[in-house]
């Protein structure tokens, strides 16, 4: 099967500024993302000469997003370990497979954008989710970040990258990169591309890529973001994650949303055991509505100053 280049496109006018790099479908039935940049490299197309720094933009998991699904053998965003890195790269392209030739050749392009001097350096991750509600954005501690996912004005969830600590933001964080995760919505909402257009969009004004006027569109996307954030506090905290293997045989009770409240003791779902209870009071996280994952729900609340 022939797959498509991992580069959706790339602006480099030789003028200092900053790198940003945005990659979608890093699990292939999140589409979204790769919709959304290629969109963006069009849209930008009168003004690229103006563009400060370089912009890449990249394919995530080129294989399972031919067939539409999150993975083929292993998730994609669940191997950003040095272990994992060093064992891909020991071996010729040729004998790898399915999810670890695509860690090898997304590293390796990520590789290439560090070794080229710039001021600073800033990774998107555009995702979407199973169920639907809010957009969203995922940080790290880092302070840098915080003030990057601020621009988008999202609700920032926290502590997710302690539960979860081999994905690729993870890793990108441990290298010196600023940056998040984006999550614009549920996978088939055409309304999740147009979250991560305006959410790229922002970030390249953030950053000083572009400025704001020279952005088509740029009021229209701020105007989207701020509107698609309001009713949801501003920053919330993972308290509780559901981890799940397959023979758990998991499933989530139909009709939840991202943010929808959930009481402790509330029924959320089933396994091989019976009923899965919540076990705090919060705000349902990431409920899962897909044959592939391993996390079933997470449970958030509000994160407080201080």
């Amino acid at each position: 099967m022939e797959l498509p280049s991992r580069l959706i496109g790339e602006i480099d006018n030789g003028i200092p500024g900053p790198l940003i790099c945005c990659i979608g479908g890093l699990h292939g039935n999140e589409p979204a993302g790769v919709e959304a940049l290629e969109y963006v490299f069009g849209l930008l197309k009168p003004v690229q000469h103006l563009l400060r720094g370089r912009l890449a933009g990249l394919r995530g998991n080129r294989q399972a997003l031919a067939v539409r699904r999150r993975y083929l053998h292993r998730d994609l965003n669940r191997l950003w370990t040095a272990e994992q890195l060093q064992a891909v790269r020991q071996l010729p392209p040729e004998q790898l497979e399915y999810e670890f030739a695509e860690l090898a050749g997304l590293s390796a392009c990520l590789e290439r954008l560090e070794a080229v001097p710039c001021r600073s350096r800033v990774l998107l991750d555009l995702h979407t989710t199973s169920a639907a509600g809010a957009a969203f954005a995922i940080v790290s501690d880092r302070s840098g970040n915080q003030q990057l996912a601020a621009a988008l004005h999202a609700p920032v969830i926290f502590n997710l990258t302690n539960a979860l600590s081999s994905t690729l933001n993870v890793y990108a964080d441990r290298r010196g990169w600023t940056g998040l995760a984006f999550e614009a919505g549920q996978h088939d909402d055409p309304e999740a591309v147009q979250n991560h257009i305006a959410a790229v969009c922002l970030l390249l004004a953030r950053c000083g890529a572009l400025d704001p006027e020279d952005i088509p569109g740029y009021a229209q996307h701020e105007a989207r973001m701020i509107r698609a954030a309001r009713h949801i506090p501003p920053a919330l905290e993972v308290v509780y994650r559901h981890a799940i293997r397959p023979e758990d045989q998991f499933r989530m009770r139909p009709g939840y949303t991202n943010f929808d409240p959930v009481h402790a003791g509330e029924p959320l779902g089933q396994d091989r055991g019976g009923d899965v209870l919540a076990p705090y009071t919060g705000l349902i996280f990431m409920p899962l509505y897909q044959p592939q994952g391993e996390e079933g729900f997470f449970v958030v609340q509000e994160k407080h100053a201080g």
